[in-house]
């Protein structure tokens, strides 16, 4: 025991060293309680982002949205996803994507996109910020987790923002072909601008017709009014109404609002057939968007414009993950690999890809993924890569595609303005004029791309002659192929084959680069001087500034066997690696108050809790005890693929005389995930020598009707002790008390829950999910929206016993209605509601069914 105590303190004092050295090599530069962090070799972007702050935060002021300080604004090496991400907690913070936007991406325009998304996140925290009244008087008490303004559609916040900056600017904050969108129409129901849907025109039709919208108000409306429904809504005691406050504000609802829009703005085309496509290839044809690949897999996902299909049939895309991240991955029917490295987009034929180290993009050659055939289903394996970076200034690339010859054209972006290079060995500017120039091709020797150098966007030759005369915009040259923008999506037009007669002879030799030359000399260096020479002297990072927290939240929890409310808490630095949490419930059927405290740095974790356990198997086990709880772990990678723990635990009857007794144990676990597999495998042994193991293992496979298979297990040894060392069956897997430990009850549908308990317990499963609807659809302004309906068919077998019998086997079988739904215009969940029914039991048993299911969410 005293070597165990050992092992404990030095496993928490080792943080504490760790605690004061600096993170991530980060710096920090403060003026006016403004807080820049970025890397040293970000500096000069840190620079000129805190010398914006104060006249951005000016403007906002004189908008009667004030910014709030202390500030926390974060130049994210790790984020890819073009949006600043705004948090009112633990701490006010904007995290600024390091990378710049991609070509039609938002920002992609700016000179300085990192600015522009600054103003868009000091623009949220204005609002965020924006409370009075009761909201007000409860903020004193529970601190910035009360803000009604964060829950409102996402036009709102973003069509503000836009619009305040294209008045701070003097310039458009809508980029050329979201207006086009926005123009011919036609303009879908609010309740699809509202949220977020995966039909044309995407997630981001918030910001192609929202933005429009709040411009149409402010000219006819004023900005006052825009600025009382803000005010209005942040003294509400129901922020998920906004109707009421549009009508004191404009005389109307929002939906009245937004059908005066749509008068206004009647199509200015005519609708036809077109494919509601992100990105295509050409042969095999193939298409993708939000909703999967057609033909394909069907899985929701951010994915990117640019892809194709290699000679092995593999589609290769890149797709946002939830983290912001930009990810690579190849599919093929229903299989899925993914590289192991980060940060790659835009993958073209010739595997030819972009990359990026911090700020700067580099063109890949040779993309790091294996589609070769492995014995384990979607393994993935990394191969050797050559990165080139671009010349001096070049803020990003974008849709690079090789020729033949080794040749590489990418759309690159410098100052703003995005222009065609190609790559032989040195860089050459093709076009260097104000426009927009991209979706570079060769086909046969011949060079094409997109321009909208002459107002719309055309298919223009090497020459720079444009082939094509679209009305509205003629993009994405593939093969013979190219895109034409139709209302509801693209349509498919043959490439005119009398005007692709030029050759690669038209693309400019070493000996035509003196312009560009010139133009990339001045791309970093006066600014940049300028910017450091005025910037506050940086600072090494420490964790301790932002490690508070400015909030408490109240915390319910209930299911069918308990009711539970509390307080919870907590914080982190802004490196996120750094952070700390605590609460406190009390559940009304122990009358008995349950607390957690917990902090990490990096991959260690500390973790204490006490907490009751009361319940009784079918066949009368009993465990009803107060527990604390102590866990120290170690994870050395990212995702907990491999954790190291050890386990304290003090416990005693929850009813009668304390007796308490203490035992410990050490865990380690492993997880994987290639492709449709995952699985997890822990193991634990106890003081006395008891070692226990137990696992999870989930494979699925299906295009469009998903085979869903999982099963769980768990094997003890040793002394057996309920509620400790073994394993559980039953209905209901919630157990709530903070308990945030790998769970010993595995769930087996139509049954109660805590069924049996014994040393060797198993549960599989196996789940058809057939697709029934495209709901895509909600109310007016009502914050609800239905996605997609989708009908679950399982059927659960699991077994608990010291020895596997055919006689103790359970079954269970049922259905449920599965739907995806956003919340509250931006909190995306899962609900389901399903019936289960016994098929099969042991003689003993005497259940009948049905059993009602619901979840909101994800498994508790």
């Amino acid at each position: 025991m005293a070597r165990f105590a050992r092992l404990i303190c030095g496993l928490a004092i080792f943080p504490i060293f760790c605690w004061a050295s600096p993170a991530h090599a980060l710096e920090v530069i403060e003026q006016d309680r403004f807080y820049v962090y970025a890397a040293p070799a970000q500096k000069h972007i840190a620079a000129a982002l805190l010398k914006a702050c104060g006249p951005m935060a000016a403007f906002l002021e004189t908008k009667g949205l004030p910014v709030r300080r202390p500030l926390h604004i974060i130049l994210d090496d790790t984020l890819d996803r073009p949006q600043p991400r705004v948090h009112m907690i633990p701490h006010r913070e904007i995290r600024i994507p390091i990378r710049a936007p991609g070509v039609l991406e938002d920002g992609f325009q700016e000179a300085d996109p990192w600015r522009y998304f600054l103003f868009l996140g000091l623009s949220a925290q204005g609002i965020y910020s924006e409370r009075s009244g009761l909201p007000a008087a409860a903020h004193r008490l529970m601190g910035e987790i009360i803000s009604p303004t964060i829950i409102l559609p996402e036009w709102c916040i973003d069509g503000i923002g836009a619009l305040l900056y294209e008045e701070f600017k003097q310039g458009s904050a809508l980029h050329a072909l979201d207006a086009m969108k926005a123009r011919i129409g036609p303009i879908p129901a609010l309740d699809r601008v509202s949220n977020h849907p995966d039909i044309w025109p995407g997630r981001f039709s918030y910001r192609i017709h929202g933005r429009p919208f709040v411009q149409w108000l402010s000219s006819r409306y004023g900005w006052e009014r825009l600025h009382t429904f803000i005010r209005l809504h942040g003294r509400g005691i129901v922020p998920l109404e906004i109707d009421t406050k549009a009508r004191t504000a404009f005389g109307r609802s929002w939906a009245r609002l937004w059908d005066a829009y749509r008068a206004t703005h009647p199509p200015a085309v005519a609708e036809g057939a077109a494919l509601p496509m992100i990105g295509y290839w050409n042969a095999p044809f193939v298409y993708w968007n939000d909703m999967g690949v057609y033909p394909g897999l069907r899985r929701n996902a951010h994915r990117g414009r640019y892809g194709h299909v290699n000679p092995e049939g593999w589609l290769h895309i890149s797709q946002f993950d939830a983290d912001g991240v930009s990810r690579l991955q190849a599919q093929r029917g229903d299989r899925v690999r993914r590289a192991p490295r980060p940060h790659i987009w835009d993958p073209g034929p010739g595997d030819v890809a972009v990359t990026r180290e911090g700020h700067r993009p580099l063109l890949m050659i040779g993309t790091p993924i294996e589609t070769g055939e492995r014995w384990l289903p979607g393994s993935a394996s990394e191969r050797p890569v050559t990165l080139i970076p671009p010349p001096e200034g070049m803020l990003q690339l974008s849709g690079p595609v090789r020729g033949p010859d080794g040749t590489v054209a990418v759309a690159g972006n410098m100052h703003g303005q995005w222009d065609i290079w190609c790559y032989d060995g040195r860089w050459h500017n093709l076009t260097d004029r104000p426009a927009i120039d991209l979706d570079p091709w060769f086909e046969n020797g011949r060079l094409f791309f997109s321009s909208n150098v002459r107002g719309r966007f055309q298919i223009h030759d090497a020459g720079d002659r444009p082939v094509t005369a679209s009305a509205t915009a003629a993009m994405l040259p593939r093969g013979d192929t190219y895109v034409e923008l139709s209302p509801g999506g693209w349509t498919l037009r043959p490439l005119p084959e009398q005007q692709a007669q030029q050759t690669m002879s038209d693309v400019p030799t070493p000996s035509d680069d003196a312009a560009y030359e010139k133009k990339i000399s001045t791309a970093d260096g006066t600014a940049t001087a300028e910017k450091l020479m005025t910037a506050p002297a940086p600072k090494p990072y420490r964790p301790f500034r932002t490690l508070g927290t400015n909030y408490i939240s109240p915390d319910i929890f209930y299911d069918a066997e308990s009711t539970q409310f509390g307080l919870v808490t907590d914080g982190r630095d802004v490196t996120e690696q750094y952070a700390w949490n605590a609460g406190i419930r009390y559940s009304l059927d122990h009358a008995l108050l349950s607390w957690r405290m917990g902090a990490g740095y990096r991959g260690w974790q500390g973790r204490a809790t006490h907490y009751p356990m009361d319940y009784t198997t079918h066949r009368g086990t009993t465990v009803a005890q107060r527990r604390y709880d102590v866990r120290l772990s170690w994870s050395p990678w990212p995702g907990e693929a491999l954790d190291v723990g050890v386990n304290w635990r003090r416990h005693a009857p929850l009813r009668g005389e304390e007796l308490w007794s203490d035992e410990w144990w050490g865990s380690l676990g492993y997880g994987l995930a290639f492709g449709n597999l995952r699985m997890r495998l822990t193991g634990d042994l106890f003081d006395g020598g008891d070692p226990s193991v137990y696992g999870d293992i989930l494979y699925w496979y299906g295009e469009r009707i998903t085979t869903i298979t999982r099963l769980r297990a768990g094997k003890a040894w040793g002394d057996p002790r309920p509620g400790h060392n073994t394993f559980r069956i039953g209905g209901n897997t919630s157990e709530g008390f903070f308990t945030q430990r790998p769970t010993r009850l595995f769930p087996l549908r139509g049954f109660k829950t805590n069924l049996l308990e014994a040393e060797l317990a198993a549960a599989g499963t196996v789940e058809i999910v057939w697709p029934l609807m495209e709901l895509q659809s909600g109310y007016k302004s009502l914050p609800l929206f239905l996605r997609n309906l989708r009908l679950g068919t399982f059927v659960d077998a699991g077994f608990a016993a010291d020895n596997f019998s055919s006689d103790e086997l359970l079954i269970g079988a049922g259905f449920q209605l599965i739907t995806g739904m956003e919340i509250a215009w931006r909190f995306m969940a899962d609900f389901s509601i399903g019936l289960a029914w016994p098929v099969r039991q042991p003689d003993d048993m005497h259940y009948s069914g049905p059993q009602f299911l619901i979840q909101i969410g994800r498994p508790l």
